[in-house]
Formats: C-alpha cells, sequence, structure tokens
C-alpha cells in the first residue's frame, strides 16, 4: 500500500527478457509483475523517459528498438536499427534516444518524436553503456574493447575527450551533480571512480566478472552486480572502498534503484528473476519471478509523480 499525502513517487521497472523476447513490467510498489509484452528478438537496453511516458528497448538480434507507453503499458511501435542496439539512454526531455551500436561502433541520435535517426557518431571498438550528465550537454559512452569512456558533446555530436579506465568497462552510472562518473570494468574486477572535472580516478575491487552499477538513493553508496559470484557489491563512494557483498540470483546484471522506497533492483539472468535489496539495511527482501534471462541493461525503473490522499 502506498503510505503518503499529497504528491508520491511510484515506480514501475521495465525488466527485459533476453531469452524469451519480452519485456516484464514490474510495479515495485507492490514488488508485482503486472504484465509482460513480446517485443523484438533478443531485448538487452533500456531506457525509460519520465517525459513523455516511454520505455525504449534495444532489440540486438531483432535489430530493432520497441517503444512502450509506461502508462498504458502497451507497445506503441517497433523502429529497425542497423547493427547491433544494445546500450540506450535517454535526454532529459526525452527528446533524443542515444543508441549504441555494439558491432558497428557506433552510437546513434535518434528523433523520438519523428523516430528518425539525426545523426551517428563513431566511438571505438564495443560501445555498451551510456549515460547523460545532469544538464544533458555530454554524454558518457563504456567502449568495452577500447577499455576508456568516450564523451561526447550532444551538441556538436562529437568526441571531446577519452577517459581510460580498466580492462572491458561495460556498465555506466553518475552523481546526481554530475561530479563523478562511476565505470563497471568486467575484466579488471574493479569499478573505476571518475571525477568528472579532471578526469583523474580511484579504482576498488569488487567481485568477479561485474557488469552494472547503480548509487543508493542518498548517493552514499554504490551497488554493483557480480555475473561469476551471484552477489552484489556496496561501495562507500566517500572512504571508496568496499563495505559489504550481498548474496542475489544467479548471474545478475542489471541494477536500478527505486527512488520512492530506495529499494535496489536487481535482474538476475541466470536465475530469470528479480532480486529486491532492502536500502536500509542491505537485505534481500524479495526474489520476483520474471522471464528468460532477464538483463534490465539500463536505466530501467521509471519514477512518476501522482496524486495520493491518504484516509
Amino acid at each position: 500500500m502506498l503510505l503518503c499525502s499529497g504528491i508520491c513517487l511510484a515506480a514501475t521497472a521495465f525488466i527485459t527478457n533476453q531469452g524469451e523476447h519480452s519485456v516484464s513490467i514490474l510495479d515495485t510498489t507492490t514488488n508485482q509483475i503486472i504484465k509482460t509484452i513480446p517485443v523484438g528478438l533478443a531485448p538487452v537496453g533500456v531506457a525509460t523517459a519520465r517525459a513523455n511516458h516511454r520505455a525504449y528497448i534495444s532489440n540486438v538480434d531483432g535489430q530493432s528498438i520497441a517503444i512502450i507507453d509506461t502508462q498504458s503499458h502497451e507497445l506503441v511501435k517497433t523502429i529497425p536499427i542497423s547493427g547491433s542496439p544494445v546500450g540506450l539512454a535517454i535526454s532529459t526531455g526525452g527528446k533524443t534516444l542515444y543508441i549504441a551500436d555494439w558491432t558497428d561502433d557506433l552510437v546513434y541520435f535518434l528523433n523520438t518524436d519523428t523516430l528518425n535517426i539525426e545523426g551517428k557518431t563513431e566511438v571505438a571498438k564495443a560501445p555498451a553503456g551510456m549515460v547523460l550528465s545532469p544538464d544533458g550537454a555530454k554524454l558518457y559512452i563504456a567502449c568495452r574493447d577500447s577499455n576508456d569512456i568516450a564523451v561526447i558533446d550532444t551538441h556538436d555530436k562529437k568526441i571531446i575527450q577519452r577517459i581510460k579506465v580498466g580492462q572491458h568497462p561495460f556498465g555506466l552510472a553518475i552523481s546526481k551533480n554530475g561530479q563523478q562518473l562511476y565505470a563497471v570494468n568486467v575484466v579488471s574486477n574493479s569499478v573505476s571512480l571518475v571525477n568528472t572535472g579532471d578526469s583523474t580516478s580511484v579504482s576498488v575491487k569488487v567481485g568477479e566478472h561485474p557488469y552494472c552499477v547503480t548509487p543508493s538513493k542518498d548517493g552514499q553508496l554504490l551497488y554493483v552486480t557480480n555475473t561469476q559470484d551471484d552477489s552484489v557489491s556496496v561501495i562507500d563512494i566517500a572512504a571508496k572502498k568496499l563495505v559489504n557483498e550481498i548474496k542475489v540470483g544467479q548471474v545478475p546484471e542489471g541494477i536500478g534503484t527505486d527512488l520512492a522506497s530506495g529499494n535496489i533492483y536487481v535482474a538476475n539472468w541466470g536465475s530469470n528473476e528479480v532480486t529486491v535489496i532492502d536500502g536500509h539495511t542491505q537485505k534481500v527482501i524479495r526474489q520476483i519471478r520474471t522471464g528468460d534471462k532477464s538483463r534490465a541493461f539500463g536505466q530501467f525503473i521509471v519514477q512518476d509523480s501522482t496524486e495520493h490522499i491518504a484516509k
């Protein structure tokens, strides 16, 4: 039950199920799957836009982007994309979708009103996770096979910087103020904490074969999925050290924070479920069955403001 008066935050998670070509829609208030939608072949990436009530899904084998209405929970459009779309990011106003093409080493810029590609930028080998600066001026792209982060000026659509990190960066996240970038280094078994001002970084060791990362609601901790340890590492950002490890499902990949509850949601590719971690106690409180090979790579939780008066 949602207990609040006035404006409340309600959240919905869109979990890509790569093995069955579908998306499971999860209500984070009740922790129940409310619908499963067939999409394209092998969905992986997710970007959600509160501004235009859309969830964008990358279908890597289907070479397409599926568009879901986050209010009606209906598939509204599927558009073709060249190459192998994996990572996605969306501008704050929801007007531009950024699409990382894994095989052609490109980032596409899609106008979400016209659904036309308005440009593309060659980055480096195997672009994966992407995240925008809070002001939307910079797009950070994890380039797995070049072991760095490409930084694109979103106005000029040109690379303005490259930041070296560990081996095979994949998942990315950024602090609320944009001063720190967090890059998960799969082969190095570490997370790079990058100062976006001067590009200096500190590396923190985590578990085996880490994948994705999300900051806690208060921005003091990082939660990192370790695919070969079936665990989530917890990093104290200020202390720059590992402070906890939490066992979850099998082969955890995508991870996100529900800003309403502060709980952490983990998509487990190997056990076809989502683990819910209490953001205060760091204890597992729920395992939710989803579809085959759940990944949820990217920003898969959308927060919506709703009017609710407690009785």
